[in-house]
């Protein structure tokens, strides 16, 4: 077994058959099941709630409120039931504890709430003067950069290209609900939930509470998705949980309904972005200004880095960009998959697109003449950089040469082909990490490490690192995550995770193969040997000059008889004196219905340089992910409020359009050999890449096809009507 390979996913058998057991389902003695009173106003003030009926119906435990909750300490999350105040229509301001599920929802439904309106602002157009700065955008990005004079650069640029386009909020929906089952033992608390970052929970939960960290326990085995919704916006409820255990001394269950997930777990947020090019005859990119505004909520901050990729992905002297949020009486925005660099390189890359097309330009060689050799906004070169690869290869594999330049040459009968392109990219992020790894006395190899798999395929790649440097098959591993019990892991966010772990997971297998190779020499077949005489193969330690080995099992019963063990603790370089990114080319194939205005994705090609690939099956099945992510924010995710009434309107799966199977087109994905030498493991992270310009270059090909300049996301039928059709 070897690091490369397209291993299947251990833990694929246990949940298929359901042995997995996800923490939605664990059930524990004396449990008791929430039911969340909701608002159905966007702000107001709480008057009076009246559970008289509430506490007649059967199974009803207790009620808590604003008034009855145990006070808690302030951080950086809304606090549930602390106060009075209504900040969005969804917000709980009462939590009913019942015997059962059922019970808990139908109660929790029969608590009258009396409010007094207040003004609220639920739309960006009404609330544009309230824009704001942030401290600084998702990820610790500045929010404003300049670099050059682009006000001088553009007053004298040869072509200028004046855009602004728009993205909709979208929605969170993994397949698993939102669940947290927490219980107290004293000033020791314990919670099962689905996270994204165990340890940040841990920290959160302890500083809620005023106990120590060492005090609080995070489960999270298995995840059935998440995608950013079971990090920082899913806290409150967290808090809401283990408040509610606390304060009745039972242990309490959470499950969110469906539609509680479009308010409760936050959400990608609508952007609107400006972007005005300016360049050269020959195509050389003189100058760039980005500006973003998106939406927040009024009781946090947060901002998408929208205009982040646009400040190094291309060669240009002079550079602006900017982020403004927009206070509104909504649920919280969080990062959704690719956060910023998804919506910020359809506004980008569609004005490359755009720029392209009035210089008579192909796409490719556009990108190609501006190809930035090294990070121009930090001053450092890349530790590696395949994009230009990426276009050749993404190119070849599409046959992108023999794409005509003319709009909508390409036919089909009553339909029209066309053909788009973008890059993509998106920066490499690491955090901490802790990894323990010991043989046990029957050969066997257990990997620790307390990050989680988001159903990514974590389970597989830690077992796969440490099985290679040891010598052993996949089969001889047990790997044991999602638990703060363990050594600490980093959060599933930012694509951080694999590169996070993969350092010190591989510094502690070979801290074990190190002691192996050294006791094996002490007694036993390989006595005296030097241990550079030997090697680790087929779990067995050997000399190849001299056909002498002795098994593990052998060895470890011989001088470890309780096994041995290597920890490793791995941190990220605070003084990098290069920039890393992952990069990508992302071609797309549309087919628009002349007559329905219908438009069908029927292939997308994407080519990447990713480093290290550890599991090209399980790469390609991240990317795939990630195309499909960018297809539903371009042609179906629209997340709907009332702006009048605040609400969100069809907060249910039947009315949020998300891509299906049938929307599927022929995936191509190459993933392109790559590697990294100034990045410990060599890995660089592949979850969010496949979201980045997809959505870009699927607007571009439908302008390829029809002449229709898609600008704002979602498409809609109305976008690419024939115009005698819209005029009438």
């Amino acid at each position: 077994m070897t690091q490369g390979a397209s291993l299947c996913r251990i833990d694929a058998r246990l949940k298929v058959t359901g042995q997995a057991r996800f923490e939605g389902e664990v059930r524990v003695a004396g449990m008791l099941h929430a039911g969340l009173v909701t608002s159905p106003l966007p702000s107001a003030r709480v008057l009076r709630i009246d559970a008289t009926r509430a506490r007649q119906m059967e199974g009803f435990v207790a009620l808590l409120t604003h008034e009855s909750a145990p006070r808690v300490q302030p951080v950086a999350y809304r606090l549930p039931l602390q106060d009075a105040v209504v900040h969005f229509a969804g917000q709980p301001v009462a939590i009913v504890l019942a015997e059962t599920a059922c019970q808990a929802s139908f109660a929790a439904a029969a608590v009258d709430v009396e409010y007094e309106p207040l003004p609220a602002l639920t739309s960006i157009d009404q609330a544009r003067d309230r824009a704001f700065s942030a401290r600084e955008a998702a990820g610790g990005v500045a929010v404003d950069s300049r670099r050059g004079d682009p006000d001088s650069a553009l007053s004298i640029a040869e072509v200028l290209i004046e855009r602004r386009y728009t993205t909709s909020t979208n929605n969170h929906h993994p397949m698993e609900p939102h669940v947290a089952l927490g219980w107290w033992e004293g000033d020791r608390l314990t919670l099962h939930t689905a996270s994204q970052a165990v340890f940040a929970t841990r920290q959160v939960m302890a500083n809620c509470f005023g106990v120590a960290r060492e005090n609080v326990r995070i489960v999270s085995k298995f995840l059935g998705g998440g995608f950013g919704s079971k990090g920082g916006a899913w806290m409150p409820e967290l808090m809401l949980t283990a408040l509610a255990a606390r304060a009745i001394g039972r242990p309490v269950r959470l499950e969110l309904t469906r539609a509680q997930m479009f308010t409760l777990v936050g959400r990608r947020p609508q952007s609107i972005q400006n972007v005005t090019l300016g360049a050269r005859r020959d195509g050389r990119l003189t100058a760039i200004v980005h500006e973003s505004v998106g939406e927040t909520s009024t009781y946090g901050v947060y901002a998408d880095p929208n205009a982040s990729l646009t400040r190094w992905l291309y060669l240009c002297p002079n550079v602006a960009t900017s982020h403004r949020i927009v206070p509104l009486n909504v649920p919280q925005s969080n990062p959704m998959r690719a956060p910023g660099e998804g919506t910020g390189s359809f506004a980008v890359e569609s004005a490359l697109d755009e720029l392209a097309y009035e210089l008579d330009l192909d796409p490719i060689e556009l990108r190609i003449r501006n190809f930035a050799e090294h990070d121009q906004h930090l001053g450092r070169p890349w530790s590696s950089n395949g994009l230009l690869e990426c276009y050749r290869a993404g190119a070849d594999a599409f046959g992108w040469s023999a794409r005509p330049r003319a709009i909508g040459a390409l036919r089909e009968t009553r339909r029209v082909v066309g053909w788009g392109m973008a890059s993509a990219a998106y920066p490499v992020f690491r955090s901490a990490s802790e990894a323990l790894v010991r043989l046990e006395a029957d050969g066997h190899v257990t990997v620790r490490c307390g990050t989680q798999d988001l159903g990514t395929g974590t389970y597989t790649v830690l077992g796969q690192l440490a099985a290679d440097i040891l010598g052993i098959g996949l089969n001889q591993v047990t790997v044991e995550l999602g638990d703060t019990d363990l050594p600490e892991g980093p959060r599933s966010g930012g694509s951080m995770a694999t590169a996070s772990f993969t350092p010190a997971v591989e510094r502690a297998a070979r801290g074990l193969r190190i002691q192996l190779l050294n006791i094996a020499t002490r007694g036993g077949p390989l006595e005296g040997l030097k241990p550079d005489d030997l090697t680790l193969t087929n779990g067995c330690v050997q000399c190849a000059s001299t056909h002498r080995m002795e098994s593990l099992v052998d060895l470890i019963g011989r001088c470890a008889p309780l096994g041995l063990k290597a920890f490793a603790r791995v941190e990220p370089d605070t003084a990098p004196r290069h920039s890393s990114c992952g990069f990508g080319a992302v071609f797309a194939e549309v087919s628009v219905d002349l007559e329905l205005s219908e438009t069908r994705i029927t292939r997308l090609t994407a080519a990447y340089a990713l480093g290290r690939i550890l599991n090209p099956q399980l790469a390609r099945s991240q990317l795939v992910g990630g195309l499909i992510g960018g297809i539903g924010m371009a042609l179906h995710e629209a997340t709907i409020i009332d702006a009048r009434l605040g609400r969100i309107i069809g907060d249910n799966l039947a009315d949020y359009m998300i891509p299906v199977h049938a929307d599927m087109p022929t995936f191509d994905v190459r993933i392109l050999d790559e590697d990294d030498p100034h990045l410990e493991g060599g890995v660089k992270g592949i979850g969010m890449i496949g979201v980045v310009g997809t959505a870009a270059a699927i607007a571009n090909a439908v302008f390829h096809a029809t002449g229709r300049r898609v600008r704002n996301l979602p498409l809609r039928l109305e976008d690419t009507l024939p115009r005698r059709s819209r005029e009438s």
